[in-house]
Parts: C-alpha cells; sequence; structure tokens
C-alpha cells in the first residue's frame, strides 16, 4: 500500500472530491477558511487501511466515517447514507474503516445508489468529547429567510440529534439577538447560541450559499466544527413586505379560510366582490368605516386587513358608530366579549328570517339556471351569488365573531373565578352539541379553483359525542357547586355559559351554509372558461381561473376574437408560491393591536411552553400523543391514518370526516371559532389553531405530543 492512500485533511481542498468524496473536500476547504476543525486523515484505498494511523494522528479515540463520492454535494445531501462509528480505539481503526466501507454494500445504500457502484473513502478524526453538539442552518428551513440562523442542539453527542431520535433546543438567531424557540435540553445560552450562529455564518459567507453546519462545544469551550456542506431544499428567498400601509393577517375573517395562495380570478372577483359587499353592510349596519384596501396579495398568500382597529380608523368611524349607538345599541353591544351577549339576541333573528331565506333562494334560483343562461349573462349571476355570498359573510362574522367574543369572555371568568378550585379550562363547556347542518360540505376550500368533491360524506354523529356531552353537563354541574355560595357571580357564569354555548352551533351552521353557493358560480366560471376555449382565449376550460375578473370579462364582451392569453407562467407562479410558508402577518402592527391579539390568547388559556416545536390557541382540550400527518388538499384526505395527528392549513366542511380518524388536530390558521376547533370539540379530541407553521414545522411521521389545553405541540 502506497503513503498516498492517505492524505491529511489539511491538505484537501474541492477539486480533490473525485478522489477523496465530498465530505472530505468539504473538511479540508474548512480548514483552510481557519475554521476549527478536529486533526484528522481520508483513506482513499480501497484494498487496505492504510498505514499506521495512531503515528499519524497519535492515540484515540477517533471517529470514523464516510466520504462517499456521491455525499454532500451542492445538488443533493445524503447525511447518514453510511454508517459512523464513534470513540473508537486506536487499535480498533482498520477493523472500523473495513466497517464503514462494508456499510457501502448494504442494500439501503443500493436504494440510494441506484444500483451504481459506489466509491467510498473513510474519513478518521480525533475524537471531540463534547458537553454541547448540534447543527446549525444559516437560513431559515421552514420560511427561507437568509437573515435568520437556526441553532439546534442537545447535550453531549449529536448523533441523537442528527439520527432524529431528540428534538433539541432550537434558537433563532437574527441581526446578533437569539431568541429560544424551543427548549428542551438546555444545552446552550443565547450567548453561546450567538457564537455559533456567527461561525456558521462565516463559514456560509466564504462558501456563497446558506450552509448546514455541524458543530460541537468542548467542556473547555472551545467551539468545533464537525462538517458543514450545502443546505438543500431550501425555499427562495422572499420579501413577505406588504405593497400597502398597515397591517394585514392570515388570521382572521375571510383569511381563516383560504390555506393555499389564492387564483387570480378568485383574488379579483370572489374575494373582492365578496370583501366590498361586507364592508358596506358593516357600515350600514354599526357605522363602521374600514380603511382600503381590505387584502393585500403578498407573494400569492391573502392577508385581511386589520387597519379598521388602527387608531385613524377608529376614529374616522367613530361619528357614524356613535349614531348607530343611539338608534341600535345592541347591535354595537357585539364589538366587546364584555357586551356580546347584548348583540347576538338581536342579530340572530335578522339573520335567520331575512338573510338565510334570501340566500338559500338567491342559489337555489342560480342553481336552475346556469346552465342554460347565454355565457354572456354569466358574469351577472356570478356577480349576484358573489355579492350574496358577501352578505352572508357579513353575518358569519357578526354571529361566528359573537361566538368568538362569547368564548373569550367565558374563559376569562373561568379563569378568575373557576380555575383556582376546578384546574382545567372552560373548553369541555363548549362542547358536545348536535351539529346537523350539512350543506356545502363538499367544499374543501373558499377558492373555486378546487372542485367540489364528489359524494362527500357528511358529518353526522361523532363516536364520541356522548362522552364530550356528559363531559360538558359535568363540567358545568362543577362549575355551579363552586359558585352556588356566591348568587350574583353565579347568575353571571350562568350568563356567560348560555351566550357561549347557543352560539357555538349557529356559528357551525353558518359555516357549513356559506359554501352552498360554491358549485353554481363554479360552474358559471367553468361554462365561461368553456366558450373562451372555443374562441381562442385559452387552451383549457380550467385556465380561465388563472384569468383576472377584467381579463374574463373582456374577452366576453370582445367583438372580434380576443387575444390568447397564455396562462403557463400564472400557473407555475402559483405552484411555486404554494411552497412558501407565509408569516400570521405582514405590513407593520400596532401595538395595540399586537397586545389585544395577545391577550385573546392567553384568555383562551395559551401558555407557551418552551419545549413546543409549534404553539397556537388552544382549542378543544386534551393530550393525544400520534405520528404527524400533514395534510394540505383534498386530494390528499386519504392518506390520513387512523390515530394520526391531522396537521392542515386550515379545514373546512369537505375536511370533517377526517376528524373521525385523526387523534388531534392542528392548524396553521384559525381561532376557537373556526371549523376545526368546533368540529374538534364535537369529535372529543385536542386541538390547537393558529400556529401559523405547523404545516412547515411539523413533518409527516414525527411523533409529537398534542396540548389542546395550553396550546403546545411537543416532541414525544
Amino acid at each position: 500500500m502506497n503513503d498516498d492512500s492517505v492524505r491529511s485533511l489539511r491538505d484537501l481542498r474541492l477539486g480533490d472530491a473525485p478522489e477523496v468524496g465530498g465530505k472530505a473536500a468539504g473538511l479540508g476547504e474548512l480548514f483552510a477558511d481557519g475554521a476549527n476543525v478536529p486533526d484528522g486523515v481520508v483513506v482513499t484505498s480501497t484494498n487496505g487501511h492504510g498505514p499506521d494511523l495512531a503515528k499519524m494522528l497519535g492515540e484515540g479515540p477517533f471517529a470514523v466515517r464516510s466520504s462517499g463520492i456521491a455525499e454532500d454535494g451542492v445538488q443533493r445531501s445524503f447525511a447518514g447514507m453510511y454508517e459512523t462509528l464513534l470513540d473508537v480505539p486506536a487499535g480498533e481503526v482498520p477493523a472500523a474503516i473495513g466497517r464503514v466501507r462494508a456499510s457501502a454494500a448494504a442494500d439501503r445504500v443500493e436504494a440510494y445508489g441506484n444500483g451504481e457502484a459506489v466509491s467510498l473513502a473513510v474519513i478518521v478524526q480525533r475524537m471531540v468529547e463534547p458537553v454541547a453538539a448540534g447543527v446549525a442552518l444559516t437560513a431559515d428551513p421552514v420560511s427561507g429567510d437568509r437573515e435568520t440562523c437556526v441553532v439546534t442542539a442537545v447535550r453531549g453527542l449529536g448523533e441523537r440529534l442528527v439520527a432524529g431520535e431528540a428534538a433539541g433546543d432550537e434558537w433563532e438567531v437574527r441581526h446578533g439577538a437569539a431568541i429560544a424557540r424551543r427548549l428542551v435540553e438546555n444545552a446552550l445560552g443565547a450567548a453561546e447560541a450567538q457564537r455559533v450562529a456567527g461561525e456558521a455564518r462565516r463559514i456560509a459567507q466564504r462558501r456563497g450559499s446558506p450552509q448546514d453546519v455541524e458543530w460541537a462545544l468542548d467542556e473547555a469551550g472551545e467551539l468545533w466544527i464537525l462538517q458543514a456542506r450545502p443546505m438543500t431544499g431550501l425555499r427562495p428567498a422572499v420579501s413577505w413586505q406588504a405593497p400597502a400601509p398597515g397591517a394585514y393577517t392570515r388570521q382572521l375573517r375571510l383569511g381563516e379560510w383560504i390555506g393555499q395562495p389564492v387564483t387570480p380570478l378568485f383574488e379579483s372577483w370572489l374575494l373582492t366582490t365578496m370583501e366590498d359587499r361586507m364592508h358596506a353592510l358593516l357600515r350600514e349596519l354599526i357605522g363602521q368605516r374600514a380603511p382600503r384596501p381590505y387584502h393585500v396579495i403578498v407573494n400569492g398568500w391573502y392577508f385581511y386587513s386589520v387597519n379598521f382597529l388602527s387608531p385613524k380608523a377608529l376614529l374616522r368611524s367613530l361619528p357614524g358608530m356613535l349614531s348607530h349607538l343611539v338608534r341600535e345599541p345592541r347591535k354595537l353591544a357585539g364589538i366587546l366579549p364584555q357586551t356580546v351577549r347584548h348583540a347576538y339576541p338581536v342579530m340572530e333573528p335578522e339573520w335567520r328570517n331575512d338573510v338565510q331565506p334570501r340566500y338559500r333562494a338567491t342559489v337555489r334560483r342560480a342553481g336552475e339556471e346556469v346552465e342554460t343562461l347565454p355565457v354572456a349573462e354569466l358574469p351577472k349571476l356570478v356577480d349576484e351569488l358573489a355579492d350574496a355570498a358577501g352578505e352572508y359573510f357579513l353575518w358569519i362574522a357578526a354571529l361566528g365573531g359573537a361566538a368568538y367574543k362569547a368564548e373569550i369572555a367565558l374563559a376569562q371568568f373561568y379563569r378568575r373565578h373557576l380555575a383556582p378550585t376546578l384546574g382545567g379550562s372552560h373548553l369541555p363547556l363548549v362542547a358536545g352539541f348536535e351539529l346537523s347542518a350539512d350543506a356545502g360540505r363538499s367544499i374543501s376550500s373558499l377558492d373555486w379553483w378546487y372542485p367540489p368533491l364528489e359524494g362527500a360524506p357528511v358529518r353526522g354523529e361523532g363516536a364520541d359525542h356522548e362522552r364530550v356531552m356528559h363531559a360538558r353537563l359535568d363540567a358545568q354541574r362543577k362549575a355551579e357547586a363552586v359558585l352556588h355560595a356566591k348568587p350574583r357571580r353565579l347568575a353571571a357564569f350562568g350568563r356567560l355559559l348560555a351566550a357561549a354555548q347557543h352560539l357555538v352551533p349557529i356559528r357551525e351552521e353558518q359555516v357549513a351554509e356559506l359554501t352552498i353557493a360554491w358549485p353554481a358560480m363554479r360552474r358559471a366560471v367553468e361554462r365561461i372558461g368553456e366558450a373562451l376555449v372555443e374562441r381562442g382565449v385559452i387552451g383549457e376550460a380550467d385556465d380561465v381561473f388563472f384569468l383576472t375578473r377584467d381579463e374574463v370579462l373582456g374577452a366576453i364582451g370582445a367583438a372580434e376574437s380576443a387575444s390568447r392569453i397564455d396562462v403557463s407562467a400564472r400557473r407555475e407562479l402559483r405552484t411555486q408560491q404554494s411552497g412558501l410558508v407565509p408569516p400570521p402577518f405582514v405590513g407593520r402592527l400596532s401595538p395595540m393591536i399586537r397586545r389585544m391579539i395577545e391577550s385573546y390568547a392567553q384568555a383562551l388559556g395559551a401558555v407557551r411552553s418552551p419545549a413546543a416545536i409549534v404553539s397556537g390557541t388552544p382549542a378543544s382540550t386534551g393530550r393525544a400523543t400520534g405520528r404527524v400527518r400533514v395534510i394540505r388538499l383534498a386530494d390528499e384526505f386519504d392518506q390520513l391514518l387512523e390515530g394520526e395527528i391531522l396537521v392542515a392549513p386550515i379545514t373546512a366542511p369537505a375536511w370533517t370526516p377526517l376528524f373521525r380518524r385523526a387523534a388531534a388536530v392542528v392548524t396553521d390558521v384559525g381561532s376557537p371559532a373556526a371549523h376545526a376547533s368546533i368540529i374538534a370539540r364535537e369529535f372529543g379530541i385536542p386541538a390547537v389553531v393558529g400556529c401559523g407553521d405547523a404545516t412547515a414545522r411539523l413533518r409527516t411521521g414525527m411523533r409529537v405530543t398534542v396540548d389542546g389545553s395550553t396550546g403546545n405541540v411537543e416532541a414525544a
């Protein structure tokens, strides 16, 4: 065996990768970059174990691992592809090298290598005995943000983390500040996380791309770099800057219904029409004047304006609201949790006796006409339905919003007067009701691009309905027993409880009924698309959903054949945008609005756990442990297995059958009055909603525990 079969890592560069493998060449570059790397060699011979390594490196122990030619490239990273041996004594290094090489012939490697021959070198390095170790990612793998470094750490060796056996601590380091996202082992402090992030960023800057850096910290406080490879599969770097002043959110009103990037026709026609009608009615009913725009689209994602809550907007609305306060004070009472119980008794009859029957009649008439109307008259039909849906949604905002606020008032009372004695939360008190409305349950998303589900099953009665109902009655009896000696407080509890319990079934009835207009609207748009195909405007009828309203109306009204519109780039852009992870808010959130949002979550029992992978608003009580199943679209519904944790952007009526199989539900978007919250309660399974990025941070197959009482999801 020639001496050149063993090469010092210090002497290697990327040009040596064909001989020594990407991992060894990368370590050589780290030495050249001035990183503190454990000394070592790479053995390239396939016929032996090299000369006496102990003479070159001294006494052990050593880490022995592979450096395959296919590993750690820019286009792909096969970390852990072959066997790694740690704490190897000097005398056992030759045998360890043989074991690593033998792993290249294992079936798992053949699967990775597609049956191709594998060229394998072996790295032998001095073993670091760490007190903490982990991984530093110089871009956020969830959001793609290049300004954020994510440092994950465990106590001792980092193998538990790399192998997925431990969740570890997680620190977010951004602009020099370290914020703990998750603290499971308390392996690092903020200053140490900043130090690791700083070194990882230095390496990334030298290499010119985001890096996945393995590191270790020994007892003497020395920071060692064990490996660095390019981050693969990183989401594109995008800006989430709002295109208009103010603040916008995914977590309110129509935002709670939209879990994917919006299609152009949906945004420019249905969404805009619904919002215009809803805000016109808000001005008419309570005098509220919301500033435009009512929403913004950022990277294809919808964000609803919360600028109606700004001091400037409130002052602008004040004269009209004061006028309504004099004339119809009870309608204005629906604004605040403390007074909302005075509002719904006058709002509900107006909805049930006027709005609901008119909406049903409009939808029924449209369904009878949609197949026979001339194409030129179909836009008017869509406008009428969209306008009616906007009016109906206003009443969801009024009564469903009242349900949310009534629950907040009940939760605040429970925490103050009942939790010190009974513990737990108010959540069992707002579950166990009959939710019999099945209208519109074939609709999986508000975006009319998604077709209704054929033969979507209705909800029916949950298997655990009786248990949930008895738990509600038992919780109510216990609360009343605690308050029995204080009649005024008992009476106050009764009023709050009656309001919350009355409104929960109404909210779900409204949610189910809203989308009864969608099949007729979608069919009208499909017919328009078919006509535009005949006129040569688009290639396929389905392309119509990627036009704007103005483009559709222009093409229909053109005296001669309109110009062809190629929507392939729009389709591709939406596909790319669907892989992004949008933040809960864009723009500038005022301190007042931020405090209000935080106070509502806390009132509902949210207690952030330092060990949580994600946190949100507690929506349905209980704890459940299981494997995660991320479901984003209706065509993935059959992937959910019995007992798995359903993780979704949102849920809508067509998602209800999945709750029979799920052990718990976690959503990116939603409130305690959202579909996921109410249905989870009726099935007696835990739910955490409004987590923001649960579908990105929780991956299918992860084993987690969902705590629906505190709003946390932790590694199991």
